[in-house]
């Protein structure tokens, strides 16, 4: 008998937040032989703020369904289906940021994280950094387009038979094969009436429970990913449920499961580290 293939996957929870604050005082600087006053030493500070792109408030990137918070619902997720969403991240200090952890944490009770960890078996998980030539700030139409287009291409990549022979040869090999395809992926939007070429400056593919609470921090697959103050990050997320034609996990495991994750990012302050 053909297996039932429909899943009943709910939402994925909120996008990271992270605020990290250099102390902010001033220091004077010590002599031996004469008195030099007046010089000081402010400290910088790191700090950082977060919007998903379907509307610019905090809240959860994937989530089932549409509301006043948003109109972008996956619905529910079943074997096959890839959805990705964009999170916005602002570093508004003064000092430029390195990333230095991509972390998933399942949320809720004990059964409830154990189903999220059971569920990241069964998905993959691509972080992409889309940058614009020149820095240039894309608008709210120009991040739908993009996502729109990143979706199409992760859909047909994730799902082709060449990576999902690749993942049961071997899931690094896999997650290697895909990352080099993000790399080179470019797409053309209309920004303000002019045409931009939006390019991945760098990608992480791995497997969603590689990400679990202590993530894939300075692992060698971590994207070498630099915010400089005051600038933005657009960081295309996509999570795809995998079928389990050929793979050494049952799909059907998950039917009738709601789970739920925190993505969240750690951004270091680049000088002096």
């Amino acid at each position: 008998m053909m297996k039932k293939k429909k899943m009943l996957i709910a939402a994925f929870s909120s996008v990271v937040l992270l605020c990290a604050a250099i102390g902010g005082g001033t220091y004077a600087l010590f002599t031996s032989s004469a008195q030099n006053t007046g010089n000081t030493f402010a400290s910088g500070t790191l700090s950082l703020s977060t919007h998903r792109n379907d509307v610019p408030v905090e809240g959860p990137m994937f989530y089932t369904g549409d509301s006043d918070a948003g109109r972008m619902g996956t619905g529910l997720w079943a074997p096959k289906d890839t959805h990705t969403r964009a999170m916005l991240i602002k570093n508004t200090g003064t000092l430029d940021a390195k990333l230095t952890d991509l972390i998933a944490i399942p949320e809720g009770t004990p059964a409830q994280q154990a189903d999220a960890l059971a569920f990241g078996e069964q998905a993959v998980v691509t972080v992409a950094a889309l940058a614009a030539p020149g820095g240039v700030t894309l608008n709210a139409d120009a991040l739908n387009e993009v996502n729109e287009a990143a979706d199409r291409l992760f859909k047909s990549l994730i799902n082709g038979p060449s990576f999902l022979k690749a993942l049961a040869r071997n899931g690094q090999e896999a997650f290697a094969i895909a990352r080099e395809a993000v790399l080179d992926w470019t797409y053309r939007v209309d920004n303000n009436g002019q045409t931009v070429l939006v390019s991945v400056s760098d990608a992480y593919v791995g497997s969603l429970k590689d990400l679990y609470n202590s993530g894939a921090g300075r692992d060698a697959n971590l994207p070498n990913l630099i915010l400089p103050a005051k600038k933005t990050m657009h960081l295309a997320y996509n999570v795809t449920f995998v079928d389990d034609t050929g793979l050494g996990f049952d799909n059907d495991s998950l039917q009738g499961k709601s789970v739920n994750f925190t993505f969240k990012n750690n951004f270091e302050q680049v000088k002096n580290n």
